[in-house]
Parts: structure tokens; sequence; C-alpha cells
């Protein structure tokens, strides 16, 4: 296309290629800044240096210090294959050794502590009553045996008291009375020892501490020197009966003997106390005696059957025949066999990209930026996996279930969301495919990860083309989502795997898939400022028209204003009409003259009272105060933060074309002052000397366009200015007044930096002309009311222009035409 722009404008002759010659001398080094831009978008060497490093990237974050993951076994489901070890290799179980670590704890017995305190406690309780009965007879045995009686009930009473333990006062004071005082202390004393030797043996108590009934059944006895024993400890309940047995031998009155038992039953107490530190030293002292069993495997053992349920003792030897493998090779590091392994796989992957990008993705603007797009992408996508793979494989409980759960965690759909949002579908698939590859590398080459993979990103990807919502990438992370769940269900099936696992991982893909499209939404903004990338989303909140500049422009340049929705109107269905960006095309024109809210009374439309500022200078001064609405609209652009898309959009939408309503006035100037030195002035005695004016001066800085869009726009508002200047709206008159705008401004060489095509210029002249129409269609003219009931006639069918003005655009091109 843009040879045949170059023929055409090489007819202009050798006068236009001299004023062309001086303005891009002119130009030359205002562009270089843009032609430095573009070599950094462009150029081959920053390409190849970004794929370089890039790949470098790629490896360190997907392999470099990771441990081949191994079967993928899953406890409680069958084995999908059977495992055969490769070589000779032996473990020590630590599942086995926890289980004889059980069994010997269970086997070492309690140890407690024998403590003679409540046999002392009541041994001087015994003796206090011996004392005070004892007393009590010294004081008061001279005032009558009701007296002393009373006395002693007093005084046992009030030691009873002072007491835990529970004696009945009146069961002591029936025994003091039935006895002798001689043959009070002799029992007493021979209770007392009975009661010692039933301590010495041991009472333990014979309930728990929920006061439900406990047996024990072997004491290991730790006495306070440290000795132990075998004893004859009884529970609380024989050791009642051993204490009446005993009793009942030292009284042959039954009477005296159960009075006697009643008082020292209530000495009886457990005194046999659980040690905890003693018994917790027993056990690890029994649970350091154990061996450790050394579990031996040949080459070409069977390790794991086909089919068989998988127990954690199944998942601990494959994970120690892994180590084992590793073990035999060298250590984790760049020289390692499985390292270079995956180096070699993922340089093929990565040559076989490089040769697309070479080839399929010349057709995308700004290759470079889209390139570097993904290769960010891809490189956050795949440190986001790496990172939860390692945290997966240590944190996760069931390692058998979190092996193969990590196909499902992992949010490979992220990458592929974000490229299709930014650049586009296709790149988007490319970057799906690289990711889903490198995941299956990562889960040591398993197909399935990457079928799972690859289908979920093609899935998002084309979700998240031509997106206007932020709702809809949380949408099409549910349907990466969605297509993972479907995939890993066929292949779970295809296993045997259960309903209940299938179910935990569609669970979990369609988690992952929704924080995806959360994850997305906060990332593509990040990616708009980082490469100064547009969205359709930015683009539709750009479209608002409460922008403040927006604000400004309907109060101050309400002319440019209706002029920039015009504009608007036929750039959208033009780029509709091609494939074009529609949204692209409306949000530019909305912000493409902003710069003449700096001035905008020098502007037509915005003139008003047949007031013109441009009747009180020269043509030189106009053509700068209008080449100047283009500059201060860029700063007012930058000012408001407005993307790069609409900037570059305000640069280019006059190109370098020719302010030409000036240039001929400025040439009639000239003309005037030459004929004014002519000698001899008369009719036909005119100067013959053919007027120059710089052309340079009433000309845009440009650039020209460079893309679609931006042509679109550069077109439009030159057929919308000039539309104005329509006496009658037909459309033979509308295709002529195009034509001509389109032929004089592909002869000036406008297009020589865009893609389109003639057929799509073809198309969009068509546009052009049906929006026209529409816009400034025809009505009828209404005669009024007291005409039509005068004349009693229908109201006329003439048919006039709904607007028209004689007033030239600020570029003059209803002059030029």
């Amino acid at each position: 296309m843009a040879p045949l722009f170059r023929k055409l404008s090489f007819r202009r002759g050798k006068k236009l290629e001299k004023t062309r010659s001086v303005r891009k001398e002119k130009g030359r080094n205002g562009s270089s800044k843009q032609d430095r831009s573009s070599f950094l978008e462009t150029g081959k060497i920053i390409e190849a240096g970004v794929f370089l490093v890039f790949s470098g990237l790629v490896v360190v974050i997907s392999f470099l210090g990771q441990k081949p993951i191994g079967p993928q076994l899953i406890l409680n489901q069958n084995a999908p294959e059977r495992i055969v070890a490769e070589f000779n290799f032996g473990y020590i179980s630590e599942i086995e050794e926890a289980e004889r670590a059980r069994e010997v704890r269970a086997q070492v017995p309690p140890i407690f502590q024998r403590s003679f305190e409540p046999y002392e406690r009541f041994r001087e309780l015994v003796g206090g009553i011996n004392s005070a009965i004892a007393k009590a007879q010294i004081e008061h045995e001279n005032e009558g045996e009701e007296a002393l009686r009373s006395e002693i009930e007093r005084t046992t009473q009030a030691l009873i008291a002072e007491t835990e333990f529970e004696m009945q006062a009146d069961v002591l004071n029936n025994f003091i009375a039935q006895v002798s005082p001689r043959q009070r202390s002799n029992l007493l004393g021979d209770a007392m020892s009975v009661l010692k030797e039933i301590y010495e043996d041991g009472v333990y108590t014979d309930q728990n501490v929920d006061g439900e009934s406990a047996a024990v059944t072997v004491i290991r006895l730790v006495d306070e020197d440290g000795e132990t024993n075998l004893p004859r400890a009884r529970s609380m309940d024989d050791a009642l009966v051993a204490l009446r047995v005993r009793i009942n031998a030292l009284s042959s009155d039954s009477g005296t003997a159960r009075s006697l038992f009643e008082l020292f039953r209530a000495g009886l107490q457990p005194n046999l106390l659980y040690s905890a530190s003693g018994t917790r030293r027993a056990i690890d002292q029994a649970v350091a005696a154990i061996e450790p069993n050394y579990i031996q495997f040949e080459a070409g053992d069977t390790l794991i059957e086909p089919g068989e349920l998988i127990t954690e003792i199944d998942l601990e030897r494959i994970a120690a025949y892994q180590e084992a493998e590793q073990a035999r090779g060298s250590e984790v590091s760049a020289a390692n066999r499985l390292f270079l392994e995956r180096i070699i796989y993922t340089s093929i992957l990565l040559l076989a990209v490089f040769i697309y990008l070479k080839q399929g993705l010349q057709e995308v603007k700004k290759r470079t930026r889209a390139v570097a797009i993904i290769a960010v992408s891809i490189l956050l996508n795949l440190i986001i996996i790496r990172i939860i793979t390692e945290i997966g494989e240590l944190t996760l409980l069931d390692r058998g279930s979190s092996v193969k759960m990590l196909t499902f965690i992992a949010p490979y759909a992220l990458a592929p969301i974000i490229v299709a949002g930014l650049v586009g579908a296709g790149p988007a698939v490319l970057c799906s495919l690289i990711i889903s590859v490198l995941f299956g590398i990562i889960q040591d080459n398993s197909l399935a990860a990457i079928l799972i993979a690859f289908f979920a990103g093609v899935t998002g990807s084309f979700m998240s083309t031509n997106v206007r919502k932020r709702s809809k990438l949380v949408q099409a992370g549910l349907v990466s989502g969605m297509s993972a769940v479907i995939a890993g269900a066929a292949i779970a099936m295809m296993g045997n795997y259960s309903l209940a696992f299938i179910g935990q991982q569609s669970v979990i893909a369609m988690v992952v898939g929704g924080l995806t499209g959360i994850a997305a939404i906060g990332l593509i903004p990040v990616f708009e400022q980082i490469f100064k990338i547009t969205t359709d989303i930015t683009l539709l909140e750009m479209t608002d028209f409460n922008h403040p500049l927006l604000r400004r422009m309907q109060i101050e340049a309400p002319g440019t204003y209706h002029h920039s929705l015009m504009v608007a109107n036929l750039s959208e269905n033009a780029a509709a009409s091609i494939g074009a960006n529609p949204l692209l095309c409306r949000a530019c024109c909305f912000f493409h003259d902003i710069g003449k809210l700096v001035k905008p009374e020098y502007f037509a439309e915005n003139q008003h009272d047949n007031i013109n500022p441009h009747n009180e200078k020269n043509p030189s001064m106009s053509a700068l105060v209008i080449k100047a609405h283009v500059k201060e609209g860029v700063e007012l652009a930058r000012k408001f933060k407005l993307p790069r898309v609409i900037i570059d959009v305000i640069r280019q939408h006059h190109g370098t074309s020719l302010i030409q309503y000036f240039y001929y006035q400025a040439k009639e100037q000239e003309r005037r002052a030459e004929d004014k030195r002519v000698p001899f002035p008369s009719k036909n005695n005119k100067s013959t000397k053919e007027v120059t004016v710089d052309e340079s001066t009433y000309r845009y800085d440009g650039p020209k366009p460079e893309f679609k869009e931006s042509a679109i726009i550069f077109f439009a508002d030159g057929v919308e200015a000039a539309s104005r200047s329509l006496r009658k709206v037909t459309q033979p008159a509308i295709e002529e007044l195009i034509d001509s705008i389109f032929t004089t401004r592909i002869q000036d060489g406008q297009l020589d930096d865009c893609p389109l095509t003639f057929q799509e210029l073809n198309e969009i002249k068509k546009s052009f002309v049906y929006t026209l129409l529409n816009m400034l269609h025809s009505r009828v003219e209404y005669p009024k009311e007291k005409q039509v009931k005068s004349e009693n006639i229908r109201p006329a069918k003439e048919v006039r222009p709904a607007s028209s003005s004689d007033e030239p655009d600020s570029t003059g091109n209803q002059q030029a035409i």
C-alpha cells in the first residue's frame, strides 16, 4: 500500500518534493526521540535481547533447584501403574518406627510414687485424741463421770473438725466408752500398725478423674530412696477389706472391732501418686531401646502393585526411592541431569516460539512491546506457579493428594487472560501453550498437566478478548476453572479415581479460576501503566462525558465538543466496517481536539457574532495558532494522564497536512505585494514572477498517521469539517466531497506510514457517506398553522439542508475543495 501512495505523491512534481524535503529537514531533530522509541519497539537487537533474557529467566524460575516430583500417587486411591525399583536401595521407615514406639508407650506401665503423708497426718490425729482424753481425765475426773464424758466429746469434736478426715465423733465416743483406757491404748496402737502396713504396701484409687472405674494392672513403685519393687499394692476397696480383717483380729468383741474399723477407715487414703516425669523417663528409655528396622529393596523389586490401594507406607516408600534416586546423581545444581534435560526441552520449545514470533506476529503493531508483555506475563505466572508448588509440597498434610492437587491449585490461566486483554487472543494462545508445556515439564513431563493447563488457558484467553467490563475477567477465570474441571474429571475417571477426589479437585479448580480472574483485574492496570498500552476497559472509562476535559469542552468550546462527537460517530462506524477498534476511535475522537481549549475563539466552530480574531493577524500567525492546538492538546493530555494511544492520535490526527486556507491567503498577499512592485502596472502588465511561500510554515508538524484508527480519525476530522460547507446534502455531493479529500491527502503522502489498504479505504469512504447522509439528512419544512388554514394546502415538500455554513473550518478544508 505505501509504495502505491508514494507513486501517487510523486506526481505532484519537483516543487512539492522540494517543500517536503525542507519540512523533513526541519523536523529531523524533533523526530529523533520518536525514532528512538520506534527502535525500542521494533529493533531486532532489542527483540533478541529480550528473548534471551526471557529464556534464561524461564529456566531459572521453573527448574533451578527443583526436585523430581515422581509418581503421582494419592492416599486411599488405587495405584494407576506398577512401580519397579531400578536399583538397590534401602531406608528406615519412620511410619513403622512411629507405630512401634506407640506400642512401646502403651506397654510401659505408669510410674507411681509412694507417700506416707496421709498416714502421718492420721497418726497425729490419733495421738492428739489420746492426749486430749488424758488431759480431760486429769482436769475433770473429780467432777463426775458425766462431766468427764462431756469434756471428752467436746475436745474430740474440736480435733476432728480441724482435720480433713471424715471421722464420726459419736463413733469415737462410743469406742471410748466401750473399752478401758489401757485396752483403748493397746487397740489404737495395734490398729495404727495395721494401717501403716497397708500404707507400705500401697493404696491406689480405682476411679479416674471422671469418676468412672479404672483398673491399674501393674505398678512400678518408686519410693523416697528411688528404689523400685513390686509391692502388694491394693485398690481402695481392697485396702478397706484388708483393714477390716486385721482389725477384727485385734478384738474379740465384734462391737469394739466395728467401732475401731469405722474410726480407722477415715484414715485410709490412696498414697500411690502418679509420677509424670518418672513415667516419661521410662517411656523415653523404652523408645530409645528400639532398634531401627532397615527395609531393603533389590533392583527389579516391585514397589507398588497396579490397582493397589495406596497407604501412607506406600507413599513413604516411594518418597524414599526418589531420595535415593536423587542421591545417586549429582546434587541439585546447574549440572544436574534432570536440570539439563529440562533445559533441552525448554530450549526446543522456546526456539519454536522464536520462529513463530519472527513470522507469525509480523502484523501485530509494536511487536516488541507485545513480546515484552507476553514475556513478563509468563515470568510472573511461572513465579506464582513455582511458589505454589514449593509451598504445596511442604505444607499440605497429605503429600500424595498435594502432588496431584498441584495440577489444579496452580493459576496457569493468569498470563493468557492478561495477554488476551492487552495484546489479543492469538498471542494469548501462544502464551497459554508456553505456560502449559512448562507446567507439564515441572510436573515431571505430565501429559495430563499439559492438556489441562492448555485447555484452561485457551478458554480463558478467548473469554478475555475485547473485554469492556472488569467483571468479565472474573467470568473468564471461572470459565478457565470450569475447563480445568472438565479436563481433569475426564482424565481422573480414566484413572479410576474416586468421585470424592474428583469433587475435591473440581472445587479447588473453580476457586483458583475465580481468584485468577480477580488477580487479572488488579494486574492489567499495572501492565497498562508499565507498557503504556490501553485496553478496551480503560477506553470505555474514557468515554464518560463527565471527564474534566470533556466538561470543560462542553462549556468553553461547545462547537469543538459537537465536532468531536460527530467525528466520533464517523470514525466508529468506519472502524467497524474494516475490522478496526471502534471503541478506540470513539475514545480518541472525544479528546483529539482538546488543544483548542487554550484558544477556542480562534476556531470557526466556536466563533459567534461574526467575530473572527484571524482578521487582525497575518496568515503565518494564524497558521501558527492553528498548528499550536496539536502541541497544546498533547500537553493537556499528559497533564490529565490520558492513555498513550490518545496522545498519539492527538499528534497524528492532522498528519503533516497543509493549512490550505491561510497558505493560499499568504500566497494571495504575496502576489498583491509583487504586483505593487511592478514599475508601470496596467491591466495587461502584471508581474509574471512566480509567488513563493514557505510551505512548511503552513503544515502541521505531524507525525503522519501510523495505525488504522489514527488514519480513520485523520480522514473523519477533515470530512466532518468540510461537510458543514455543503449547501445541499445529497449523496453525489457527499461522495464527491469525500473522494476529493481522500485523493488530495493520499497524493500528499499522508498515508505513507499507515497500513491501510485500498480496499479498506473504499470501505471507509462508503461508511462516511452512509453516516453523513444520516447525520446531515434534510427535514420537511412545515408551514405555519395560519398559512395552512388560509391556503388549505398540505405542507411543502421542499427539502432544505439541516445546516450549512459558509465559514471555513480551521484547517481551510472548504477552500481546498
